[in-house]
């Protein structure tokens, strides 16, 4: 637990609820951990009602007792105030007064005392706070400002901050955080407070809170996957129905079983807000409703079998795409890397397959390649088919690229939705090596449905159809001779097998005899 002091703070804050929980609860180790962190890039993310705002004031304020002390003629004198700028960020002003706002105030009561708000909507709000943690004065002070769809980030001028604050993240434009990096650390700056510079120190941070992000978003790219850039790191939270579920003591767990009761017409509403997972806050035709990434994800590589056969699938077009897949002896099907061409041809497509071939992470493999029926198209002609252009560029026969046995839909979806109905967990997609798969799995990989009717199209085409796509060419094999047993030993079994029938000896195999001479 988490439990804060701040001085003389402390008296005030324990004259109301909200006030003594900032003193004295934790919501959890998430939680904790965010707060106490000294990260440039974090973001918390939890359900509703995890406690995610106080989170940030907390984290706030310790940032603000942390703060080196002014230099007075570059020296540090005892008792020297400390000054802490934070610039609160949400997507527009009705945004900040109905809801940021009130939830600060909440928490840091002016009514009782605790600081003073001023302004007002539609315009940027101040909230100012001074206090003394026992190690000398403290200014504290919070801007809230709104970042619409029309804001130019040159604007970002003069808005210099110790740190920044982007409440509910996922609505807030990429290019703010972007740009950001140029007005953190600023007020004061490292000469002013004498902090060393060091890369090793750090200082001046941006960071945030969120529930579950859309799938498509920059906040589940740079946050979510398991190889986030460098200094960025994600706090979180479990779901609001999980056994280690935070801030219960402020809201009950019966908080969230009347949300889903409520709600239960809206699979896609519980998905984020209760459980905590990626999905649209929209009602949306997903077509692997059953996909859990949770459940069906996995965060560390997946080892891949030489003893067994890699299947590969490929879609093809201007945006190819391969995806090397295994089905192990107990039907788990592993999605184990995957190849994008966001722009392209099927000699980009064999150079991107190629590098993955010949890794050493596939060292030994053989792989039993299969691709969509269309790329047959134009087998009659002088230049070939799209398969059989593929298949020379990775210096195999034409026939070593078998078509799929159809491009129907339905039937592609089948082998994969085969291993995920009723939560099954027969399906592990690497996230290191197929972010795109995984994305597309989450939500991205959809049904076009027609606007006012029940009627269901096929797949929306989008960046991560493709790919997708490829990866169910590839699964159509599971459960096949070739998906179990590697080509080289189906030779050896079959030469065996004519051996016997020849009484042990090697005979020449005549098909049109068909029959061993």
């Amino acid at each position: 637990m988490t439990i804060l002091r701040y001085g003389t703070l402390d008296e005030m804050l324990r004259s109301y609820d909200a006030g003594t929980a900032l003193l004295l609860d934790s919501a959890g180790p998430v939680s904790d951990a965010f707060i106490m962190s000294r990260g440039t890039r974090d973001l918390i993310s939890g359900p509703v009602g995890s406690g995610k705002t106080t989170a940030a004031v907390k984290r706030a304020l310790r940032a603000a007792m942390r703060q080196p002390p002014m230099l007075h003629n570059g020296k540090r004198l005892k008792g020297a105030p400390r000054f802490y700028r934070l610039n609160v960020y949400r997507a527009t002003y009705k945004d900040i007064w109905q809801t940021t706002v009130p939830s600060w105030c909440k928490i840091l009561d002016e009514n009782k005392g605790v600081g003073k708000l001023v302004g007002s909507s539609p315009r940027p709000g101040q909230y100012t706070l001074d206090f003394d943690d026992g190690w000398g004065p403290i200014h504290f002070e919070a801007n809230f400002l709104a970042w619409g769809e029309d804001a130019d980030p040159d604007s970002l001028g003069g808005t210099e901050a110790t740190d920044a604050y982007l409440n509910e993240m996922p609505t807030l434009r990429e290019d703010l955080f972007i740009n950001l990096g140029r007005t953190v650390g600023r007020f004061p700056n490292r000469g002013e407070i004498g902090l060393p510079d060091d890369p090793a120190i750090p200082y001046g941070a941006i960071f945030g809170d969120a529930n579950a992000p859309e799938p498509d978003s920059w906040v589940y790219r740079d946050f979510w996957g398991p190889e986030k850039p460098e200094g960025y790191r994600h706090f979180r939270q479990p779901g609001g129905l999980d056994p280690n579920a935070e801030n219960l003591k402020a809201v009950g767990r019966t908080y969230y079983t009347a949300m889903v009761e409520a709600n239960r017409h809206r699979p896609w509403w519980i998905k984020i807000k209760v459980h905590h997972k990626p999905g649209y806050n929209r009602e949306t035709d997903v077509i692997y409703a059953d996909f859990d990434d949770d459940l069906h994800v996995s965060m560390t590589p997946l080892k891949v079998y030489p003893v067994l056969p890699v299947l590969v699938g490929i879609d093809g077009g201007l945006t190819p795409a391969a995806v090397f897949e295994q089905e192990l002896p107990d039907g788990t099907l592993n999605l184990l890397a995957e190849v994008v061409i966001t722009r392209g041809d099927e000699f980009d497509l064999a150079e991107g397959m190629k590098v993955i071939m010949g890794s050493a992470r596939f060292a030994g493999c053989e792989f039993a390649i299969q691709c969509d029926p269309a790329m047959d198209a134009g087998d009659d002609l002088t230049i070939g088919s799209m398969r059989a252009r593929l298949a020379k560029a990775l210096g195999l026969p034409s026939l070593a690229v078998k078509l799929a046995a159809t491009n129907d839909p339905e039937s592609r979806h089948a082998p994969i939705r085969e291993k995920i109905k009723d939560g099954r967990r027969k399906l592990q997609v690497d996230a290191t090596h197929c972010p795109t798969v995984r994305r597309a799995l989450a939500g991205t990989y959809q049904y076009h449905r027609t606007r006012g009717t029940a009627e269901r199209g096929r797949a929306v085409k989008n960046p991560d159809s493709h790919v997708m796509e490829a990866a169910e060419y590839g699964a159509m094999q599971c459960g096949t001779e070739s998906a179990r047993i590697r080509k080289t030993e189906r030779i050896r079994q079959r030469e065996a097998k004519r051996n016997r029938a020849a009484g042990g000896k090697p005979q020449r195999y005549s098909p049109l005899a068909r029959k061993v001479r």
